[in-house]
């Protein structure tokens, strides 16, 4: 999926994920285009990709913590 997006530069480009990640980390990109409207870069608020997660992991469950043997 290409995600719309205007650089500094003025440009505008249909970009995959990947360089959309690249070009905000490299502070190359104005805005991008979301399922519901554009998002300005350093006004709009957005995941940060670097924070962990704190809650409890629910992909843990029960079964899994048994030790079985497999031979």
């Amino acid at each position: 999926m290409k995600i719309s997006e205007i650089l500094k530069d003025g440009k505008e480009r249909d970009v995959s994920k990947d360089e959309l990640k690249y070009l905000m980390v490299t502070q190359q990109i104005l805005f991008f285009k979301w399922s519901d409207g554009w998002v300005v870069i350093g006004r709009d608020e957005m995941r940060d990709q670097m924070s962990l997660y704190n809650g409890v992991d629910r992909r843990e469950h029960q079964i899994f913590a048994h030790n079985y043997r497999f031979w």
